[in-house]
């Protein structure tokens, strides 16, 4: 304690000094926003090095696919004078003149649309409307359903894209093949919208970028309001944010300096350190505040504020930093980048709250003082009023009858236990866009009209896939995938075998004559350079309607490609998008249970360390388990699925929800040695305002999130926001309910 408090002289001694420090910083720390860059790759997800991300370069670098975009061209409309049917010529002149606009961009390598269809039969486009149905009627109704839907007012292209996987480039791609379907003129009553994995992912960039300033800014609104509530003045209000603001510009910056990009996960993080980190702000001004109320002068109060509730934020931030460290044990880059900014944004926000609040709320004190020509003793509304008495009141009732608040407790987790049995996952990319978008719509459409177009492969490898035994063994895999299509939702494929047998009518043992029917295909690469590789692409609806099924599909295509027989040396191996996908689900199954875990661990030991006391420890801790069990129920009960981004959301919980029994502990401690008769009431009475403002802040900051418009961004907010108000409730009724079992009769109070 004498170290604090040495440190605290110093801090309220050279605070103009440490003032003008972090304004530095601030000016560095403009310069890094500048650098910030968003990512919406599904790769970068994933761990480096691991076999999928293996297979999927390979299937990038060797085969140019893997990556696809479908443009919908739909009748929208019955307008008098428009169209009414995708077989209009002018609709099939505007879709050729499309793809040749779009073949001439360097990433496209392949369209697919049903002008191709009349380029193959005719020769040319159809010049009349009764052609061009003719041309449909005589194809296979399993060819035709492919291209155009059972109305006929709905078409797509297919596009195939060989691209760098980063941010910079799906913009210029999505933007260029944007403009080419703008430059082309669709007859009146025809849409187009581009979707597929390009639009999906793109629509995700854009709002990513949009989410960020938008959950700050009204974070930054809905703290600034709660602290005009309870300091009752705007520039008491200032006094917690001003050093909340150079934490959040601090961790941004050093995000732009070190090239830890804004995801799915890390765009969060304005919104985030804004409710966080003001509860350092608030813990440090409300016991200055509580200090000049006594009497002291103003640079006692603040080394008084410093050094009392230094151990306190120090073991609040450490147990934050504990659970959030959690997340470096996942597998998961995004989690990665995720604990690297909190744990440097919140260590920035205690740091700053401790070195920057004694400067300006002493200027703050000194300018009054010159306008009024004396110090005001500040009255904030948090520890008077109403707030104050309720407090005061519930301080009582726990010190009388402690193991009521524990029964209700009991009954409080038994509803949600039940919930925690609801809880799933889900990961799939189209369910990250909100319902309602065009490009989801469209997809939408894809699936009831076309059957959908996920695209899933399999990469062969061998050391010649020219060999008769291999392609016949690639043809009989194929049939057999095909012949299960009422289970595993595939409705075409293409593969080498396709090739060979379209050019003889069987499969030769001659290979000379597969190399020749090779040689001849002009379709899309199926073969490497080398010829050691080839892939079987299967077409069809893999996502499914649920996660459920998405994952009985993909487990079928592991177990046939598991089983399949293939000649001595010749493997086998899923991958493109959907399998990502699928891999992505695995991971975060098994990452949920264990950063869980490791963080509830990290946290425990430290509380341990500083206060070495098992009775006062429990005290602690408990909150924080009730805290993180309630959040995981209510997310089953509310259908919130645990995605990529909330998997270390337990462990966070647990770092933040700590903090509540901490504080009220750490008072009790205090008022104990003090000898206070009355620990229970004064410690509850004293620290639980400084809670619930806390509290209502960084819950703020959470729902401010559901202004974004990503649905995993709102379920992250919900989430969040309500296990800080599950934590804080589990504090106000279970740590001074052990503490008054526990001390009750040593300290004088009575338990019943």
């Amino acid at each position: 304690m004498e170290a604090l408090r040495s440190t605290a002289r110093i801090i309220v001694r050279y605070r103009v000094a440490f003032a003008l420090i972090a304004i530095f910083l601030l000016v560095v720390s403009i310069y890094g926003i500048q650098n910030l860059r968003f990512e919406s790759d599904l790769r970068s997800m994933l761990p480096e090095g691991h076999p999928a991300i293996d297979d999927y370069t390979t299937l990038q670098n060797e085969f140019q696919s893997g990556d696809s975009t479908i443009i919908v061209v739909k009748v929208s409309s019955i307008e008098p004078g428009g169209v009414y049917d995708v077989r209009d010529p002018q609709v099939i002149q505007a879709i050729y003149e499309l793809e040749q606009r779009l073949l001439q961009r360097e990433y496209v390598t392949d369209t697919i649309s049903i002008a191709d269809i009349y380029m193959q039969v005719l020769g040319r486009l159809p010049e009349n409307e009764e052609e061009a149905k003719f041309v449909l009627d005589v194809l296979p109704p399993e060819t035709r359903n492919q291209l155009v839907s059972r109305d006929y007012t709905t078409t797509m292209i297919v596009v195939t894209i060989s691209r760098e996987k980063n941010s910079k480039t799906l913009v210029r791609v999505y933007e260029g093949i944007h403009e080419d379907i703008n430059d082309v003129k669709f007859p009146k009553n025809v849409e187009v919208i581009q979707t597929g994995n390009i639009g999906i992912t793109y629509r995700i960039l854009e709002l990513l970028q949009s989410d960020l300033n938008k959950t700050m800014a009204i974070s930054f609104i809905i703290v600034l309001a709660l602290l005009l509530y309870f300091y009752r003045s705007p520039v008491k209000a200032l006094i917690p944010l001003t050093p909340l603001v150079f934490g959040v510009a601090m961790t941004l910056g050093a995000m732009g300096l070190l090239g830890i990009p804004l995801d799915l996960a890390t765009t969060t993080i304005g919104a985030m350190l804004i409710g966080m980190g003001i509860d350092y702000g608030i813990h440090v001004t409300n016991r200055y505040y509580e200090e000049r109320k006594r009497g002291r002068t103003i640079e006692e109060a603040a080394e008084e504020a410093i050094a009392e509730t230094g151990k306190a934020l120090l073991g609040a931030a450490l147990t934050t930093v504990a659970g959030f460290a959690a997340m470096y044990l996942s597998s998961l880059p995004m989690l990665h980048n995720l604990a690297t900014t909190l744990i440097l944004g919140l260590s920035l926000a205690a740091l700053n709250a401790v070195v920057i609040t004694p400067s300006v709320i002493i200027l703050e004190e000194d300018v009054m003082k010159k306008l009024k020509g004396h110090y005001e003793v500040p009255e904030i509304r948090s520890h008077s009023g109403f707030v104050g008495k309720a407090f005061r009141s519930l301080g009582e009732a726990v010190r009388r009858k402690p193991f009521a608040f524990l029964g209700a407790v009991f009954l409080i987790t038994l509803i949600f236990g039940y919930g925690m049995t609801q809880v799933t996952t889900e990961v799939r990319l189209e369910k990250f866009v909100p319902k309602g978008m065009p490009e989801i719509e469209a997809l939408l459409d894809i699936r009831s009209d076309f059957g959908g177009q996920d695209e899933l492969y399999v990469l062969v490898k061998a050391d010649d896939v020219r060999d008769p035994t291999v392609v016949r063994s690639i043809y009989r895999f194929e049939n057999q995938i095909k012949a299960d299509t009422y289970y595993n939702n595939v409705f075409d494929s293409e593969s080498i075998a396709d090739i060979v047998v379209q050019k003889y009518g069987y499969i030769p043992d001659d290979r000379e004559k597969i190399k020749e029917a090779l040689k001849d295909y002009q379709g899309a690469q199926l073969v490497s350079s080398d010829y050691s590789m080839t892939i079987i692409k299967f077409t069809g609806d893999f996502s499914g309607s649920s996660i459920d099924d998405f994952r009985r599909i993909i487990r079928y295509f592991e177990e046939e490609v598991q089983n399949a027989a293939f000649p001595p040396g010749v493997s086998l191996s899923l991958t493109g998008d959907i399998y990502l996908n699928y891999v992505l689900d695995q991971l975060t199954n098994e990452e949920i249970n264990r950063i869980s875990m490791y963080g509830t661990v990290f946290v425990v030991l430290i509380v341990l360390l500083l206060f070495r006391r098992p009775k006062v420890s429990l005290a602690m801790i408990t909150p924080m388990f009730l805290g993180a069990l309630w959040t995981v129920g209510f997310m089953g009960l509310a259908g919130i699925p645990f995605t990529q981004t909330l998997a270390g959301v337990i462990s966070m919980i647990v770092g933040l929800g700590v903090d509540y029994g901490m504080h009220l502990t750490h008072r009790f401690l205090e008022e104990v040695n003090e000898g206070n008769p009355r620990p229970i009431v004064t410690s509850v009475e004293s620290v639980g305002p400084g809670i619930l403002a806390g509290a209502l802040t960084t819950a703020g900051g959470f729902l401010a999130l559901l202004a974004g418009e990503l649905p995993t961004i709102h379920d992250f907010g919900l989430t969040l926001a309500f296990g800080i108000f599950a934590s804080m409730f589990a504090a106000y009724l279970v740590t001074p309910a052990l503490l008054q079992v526990f001390y009750g009769k040593k300290i004088g109070g009575d338990v019943e």
